[in-house]
């Protein structure tokens, strides 16, 4: 009988691998479902735009922060949204002036898509990450 248990646990902790195209989402929102499979989506970026904060420094890469500088601009809005390769890790550092000091906040994500295939009657794919937090955290 432990057997039998040892290799249904494994097999449950395994599936996931098994089944690496498959998004594994609680549920599937079939409007925001692509086919074909796309290339290209919106990253995410979510800033702090509030007093004295309305024109955010940030600069955007493709992978770490070390890496390739893709875009430098100033946002005003958040969420801020920026066109970009799926399949790909992406990095954002946003200055902010608190102060006579400067606070740096960074952050990274990987967006990627997956294969949704029932959900919605369809063979489809969906955006998943790609959401990238640079709001302040601190403040005085």
């Amino acid at each position: 009988m432990k057997i039998v248990k040892l290799i249904l646990i494994s097999f449950f902790l395994l599936l996931p691998l098994i089944c690496c195209d498959e998004y594994f989402g609680a549920t599937v929102d079939c409007d925001e479902c692509w086919s074909p499979r796309p290339d290209s989506a919106d990253l995410i970026i979510d800033l702090t735009i509030e007093s004295p904060h309305y024109n955010i420094p940030i600069e955007i890469y493709q992978g770490h922060i070390e890496d390739s500088l893709i875009a430098i601009d100033t946002a005003d809005h958040t969420p801020y949204y920026f066109y970009v390769k799926t399949e790909e890790y992406y990095s954002v550092k946003a200055e902010y002036q608190v102060g006579d000091r400067t606070i740096i906040a960074v952050d990274g994500d990987d967006i990627k898509t997956k294969r949704v295939s029932d959900d919605c009657g369809k063979v489809c794919w969906v955006v998943v990450g790609g959401i990238l937090n640079a709001e302040l955290k601190f403040d005085e």
